[in-house]
């Protein structure tokens, strides 16, 4: 899928709605996001769509119709997990040794974590086993303590 500009992640991550939207996140949250939207971040992003089951369509009526209830979801999530460790889950004897991750500083995100707070978003409000059979697909650590933070950024 390298290069194809046919891809539904691209087409939604590089319309004006959805730039309008990520651009007053970048500036509510002072984050720094990556200028350009890789390839590889576009595949990445077209599978978590495609595990979604969500269509190209029922995410641009998101971005034209939810865009102040996405704009509190990602803030609150923002806030929450902002700093905080993240929570891998290692096989026995696989854990990662201290010092091994000793990369200091802040984040630089993806144009495409919006497109992954939107599918959050619209499948917690559609059902919560659609939510926690896509964290589980999408191998989110503790999928299922996730799903209930999720749920938590939606209520506030």
């Amino acid at each position: 899928m390298i290069g194809n500009t046919q891809s539904a992640a691209r087409k939604i991550v590089l319309s004006s709605e959805y730039q309008s939207l990520l651009n007053e996140l970048r500036e509510s949250l002072v984050i720094p996001v990556e200028a350009d939207y890789e390839d590889m971040l576009v595949e990445f992003d077209d599978e978590s769509l495609s595990v979604s089951a969500l269509s190209e369509s029922e995410i641009f009526k998101a971005l034209n119709e939810k865009v102040p209830q996405i704009k509190a979801y990602s803030e609150r999530k923002f806030r929450a997990l902002d700093g905080a460790p993240d929570e891998q889950e290692f096989a026995q004897g696989e854990q990662i040794e201290t010092g091994d991750d000793e990369e200091v500083g802040h984040s630089v995100y993806s144009q495409g974590f919006l497109l992954i707070n939107i599918i959050e978003y619209l499948l917690a409000k559609a059902d919560a086993d659609r939510l926690r059979a896509y964290l589980k697909l999408q191998r989110i650590p503790n999928a299922k303590k996730y799903s209930k933070q999720v749920f938590d950024f939606i209520n506030g």
